[in-house]
Parts: C-alpha cells; sequence; structure tokens
C-alpha cells in the first residue's frame, strides 16, 4: 500500500514491507525488534546493516522508537496507523471464517439487554481484552404495547413494552379521577394508536397528530397526556465493559502510564462513552490509537469499534479496547462481526 503521511515522502515498497513485517511482529512477541535476528526470521534479502538503515529511516519519520540505545525498534502510533491502514486495506468484510463464537446462543437471545451482555462478554473472552458496548437511546425503541395500572391516591403506573423486550415503567400523578374501566380504555387506545411507533416518532409527530384530531374524547385526552408526562424523560445511552481484568494480565498496561490509564477508565465511564459516542460519525470499523482516542486520560490504548444500527439508522456502538500492541488482525473481523449480528437482531426485531 502506498500513503502519505504528513510532511513525510511516501514510503519506498521495501519500506513497507519492512514496516510491516516489524509492526507483525512486535504485536506477537512483544519484544523490540533488532536487525539481524529480523533479516532472518523474515527472510529479507538484505544485509543487516542496510536493515538497521531502513529502520533508522523510519524512526527518523516517526514510525518506529527505541526504547533504549542498545535496544532493536519499536512501533509508534504512526507505525501502527501504517499497519492498520493496510490491514484494512486488505480486510474482506463480508467474511467470518476466523470468527470462533457460538452465533446460535446470541441470536437465541430473546431479550435485547441480555443480547448486549452476552456480546460484549463474548467479545471480551474471544479478544482476550475488554468488551465495551454503548447501548442505545430508549429513543431508538419501537412500541409493542402500553399498559396503565391505576393505583392509589390518583397515580396511574404506565408500561411500556418495545419489541425488542425492553420494558420501561413510569408513575404518572393525574388531577382527575379515573375509574378502573376508564384506565382500560385510555391503555387500549394508547396501544392501539402508538404501537409501531418509535418513542421518538411518539413524541415528535405522533402525539400532535392525535391531540388536533376532532374525534377525540375526554379519556382520549387523558390518555395522552399520561402518555407525555410518561416520555418526558427516557433512558439514557449506558455503557457496558467487560474484560477489563484481561488487560491487567497485560504487561505493558500495568505499567506506570497505561495503568493510571484503565484506572481512569475504570472509575470515569464518561471517557469511553464519550469515544463510543464518537463511533456513530461513520459507517464501518473505525481503530483509535493511542493519541487519536484524544482523551488527555487515556495513553498506550487503541480502540476498534462500529456502529451498530436498526435498518439504516446507526443507535449504538460495540468494540475493543487493548493496548496499542492489540492484534488487530483478529479483533477487526470480531468487531465487525459483533456489529453485524446486532444490527441484523434489532432491525428484524422492530419490523
Amino acid at each position: 500500500m502506498s500513503q502519505n503521511f504528513i510532511n513525510e515522502r511516501p514510503l519506498e515498497e521495501r519500506e513497507e514491507s519492512v514496516l510491516g513485517a516489524l509492526v507483525y511482529e512486535f504485536i506477537t512477541t512483544g519484544k523490540p525488534v533488532g536487525s539481524r535476528s529480523f533479516v532472518q526470521k523474515y527472510s529479507f534479502s538484505i544485509s543487516p546493516a542496510t536493515m538497521r538503515n531502513i529502520m533508522f529511516d523510519l524512526e527518523n519519520m516517526g514510525f518506529l522508537m527505541q526504547p533504549h540505545t542498545s535496544a532493536g525498534r519499536i512501533p509508534t502510533d504512526l507505525g501502527y496507523r501504517f499497519y492498520v491502514n493496510s490491514l484494512l486495506d486488505s480486510y474482506d468484510f463480508s467474511s467470518k471464517d476466523s470468527i470462533e463464537v457460538n452465533e446460535d446462543a446470541l441470536k437465541n437471545e430473546l431479550l435485547l439487554d441480555k443480547l448486549f451482555s452476552s456480546v460484549v462478554r463474548m467479545i471480551a473472552q474471544v479478544s482476550r481484552y475488554a468488551g465495551v458496548i454503548l447501548t442505545p437511546r430508549a429513543d431508538f425503541a419501537v412500541v409493542k404495547r402500553i399498559e396503565l395500572i391505576l393505583l392509589d391516591n390518583n397515580e396511574v403506573l404506565m408500561i411500556l413494552v418495545t419489541r425488542t423486550g425492553i420494558v420501561m415503567t413510569k408513575k404518572v400523578s393525574l388531577s382527575v379521577n379515573l375509574t378502573q374501566d376508564e384506565v382500560y380504555e385510555c391503555s387500549r387506545y394508547l396501544s392501539s394508536e402508538l404501537s409501531g411507533y418509535s418513542i421518538h416518532e411518539i413524541r415528535e409527530t405522533i402525539m400532535v397528530k392525535l391531540h388536533s384530531e376532532k374525534s377525540i374524547t375526554r379519556n382520549k385526552g387523558i390518555a395522552l397526556d399520561i402518555a407525555e408526562l410518561a416520555l418526558t424523560e427516557s433512558r439514557e445511552a449506558e455503557l457496558n465493559v467487560e474484560g477489563i481484568e484481561n488487560l491487567l494480565k497485560i504487561n505493558e498496561m500495568v505499567q506506570d502510564d497505561r495503568l493510571n490509564s484503565l484506572l481512569n477508565v475504570i472509575e470515569e465511564k464518561n471517557i469511553l462513552k464519550n469515544v463510543m459516542e464518537r463511533m456513530l460519525e461513520k459507517d464501518g470499523v473505525r481503530i483509535l490509537i493511542g493519541k487519536e482516542i484524544n482523551e488527555g486520560k487515556v495513553s498506550g490504548c487503541s480502540m476498534v469499534a462500529t456502529a451498530y444500527k436498526i435498518g439504516n439508522k446507526k443507535v449504538g456502538s460495540v468494540g475493543v479496547l487493548g493496548p496499542t500492541r492489540m492484534d488487530y488482525e483478529k479483533v477487526v473481523p470480531l468487531v465487525d462481526y459483533s456489529g453485524r449480528i446486532i444490527s441484523d437482531y434489532l432491525t428484524k426485531m422492530s419490523m
């Protein structure tokens, strides 16, 4: 692949081959790469001295660094970026041959919350890093049915069941008295008129339309008021993280700055939540490496994530958090597959 980096000349073909192989070697072994053993292992038809010169040039261009004077080279964030771009250029997004998961077990989950938990747990187990999922806001959910239950003190409990199995409850205080029969009538009316619409659609257009109908009765008006009050606040998107303990088993992740980053991520979930919300801005698998995460409290980490959808609408994101020395070849298809599984499930459930 020919890749132009800002303020740098394009890499020559031999430099590309060396850089790609060196990043792969470091990801595999975790050890700085020396010129002599590297030439022998990867059968480069050049001398160790020539390899040292190539590494020196790559270091000057910012792709490699030397942790110690006498050590070999390791990739910088820019080096990883080159490798990842090469990987994405050649990745077949239609294939899932390398994914070893129990797809039937995931598809047999009947409740959405359990599906999310199963997927993020699967991601952590297969990747051996941390699985992360941002659940959708409740606005996306399509109403299946609504039940109203009369409580004491002129209170009504609204129970809203969505097509994806989410159950939402909300108490509403009334300024009028209703009989049990009238509450049943309100339940039937709301279910018949609001079923099949998302909560967002109900708030934005359906309520206005129903209120303006000439045939609206007193009880129908009360029913709409109840629904309006109950749907004023919706459940925010939530972040679910599994497998942080996997990261604590990786040597470089428990060293000084990176350990502090992990502790920040664990303690301040808004850091990861902000990153996962950014994944909704574009289609496809996105990879943020090191400083690209753009969070001052996170260093030495990479995030591989993708948005999942209902139809064509992006509603949440799923991904993997790990070290910059991540096995991207394994993680990219895993994340892509996970996004597709969730999208298929949500789309089918919302029909």
